[in-house]
């Protein structure tokens, strides 16, 4: 089990070729018409930026320099979410969430990837919220996350518009120990492969630590 001073040390697993697969989506984008894509996504097009709403900021895709910044700090965003944000808009075709959540494992090729997705996920929840969920509330509230009436404290990221993450916690007591989920819309195979998943739900409770602690 993670120690909240093994949680300080992850960060994104490392994998090969970024460069190659954003310009492989890259490339696949500009097959198609942004505006569709746009209307498709839940984003909009602004001064000649796609928009895709993350969280709680803005992702912009400058549809002439294929730069992907973030709106609020003027920074070039991190490749691994400008991946993710081209994987989401390039398999967008206006599939909304229906409200009904799904674990990781049943999800396509989820159940191989579940034991490590547990550590970097779950089992840091429980390190950080598990004898205290209500931080992880406050945190998920300062990234447009909305409350849910789940466990002892649950919470749904907006990752991409159509893409939500909950996570939910039960604290920890003298006779059970700590419990924790990170679960998904039925949905959200249909814009992510179980890889994309991971990543994006690891970086959503990473994010949600760092916000506890400030």
């Amino acid at each position: 089990m993670l120690t909240v001073k093994d949680v300080n040390r992850l960060d994104l697993p490392k994998q090969d070729n970024y460069e190659r697969a954003l310009a492989i989506g890259l490339e696949k984008f500009s097959r198609k018409d942004p505006g569709w894509i746009a209307e498709k996504a839940g984003a909009t097009i602004c001064d000649g930026n796609l928009v895709t709403p993350h969280l709680n900021v803005n992702i912009l895709l400058n549809l002439e320099s294929k730069e992907f910044t973030i709106s609020e700090t003027g920074e070039e965003a991190p490749i691994w979410l400008s991946i993710l944000c081209m994987h989401y808009l390039n398999s967008a075709e206006g599939s909304k969430p229906t409200g009904k959540l799904k674990h990781f494992r049943e999800f396509k090729d989820g159940a191989f990837y579940e034991p490590a997705f547990n550590r970097r996920t779950k089992e840091i929840l429980i390190a950080v919220f598990g004898q205290d969920p209500s931080p992880m509330i406050e945190a998920g509230q300062t990234l447009n996350g909305k409350r849910l009436d789940s466990g002892d404290a649950a919470i749904e990221l907006p990752y991409f518009p159509f893409v939500p993450i909950t996570c939910v916690v039960w604290k920890g007591d003298d006779e059970f120990p700590p419990e924790a989920s990170v679960l998904f819309d039925e949905t959200a195979g249909l814009y992510f492969s179980a890889e994309d998943m991971a990543v994006a739900a690891q970086m959503a409770v990473l994010e949600l630590m760092r916000r506890a602690k400030r």
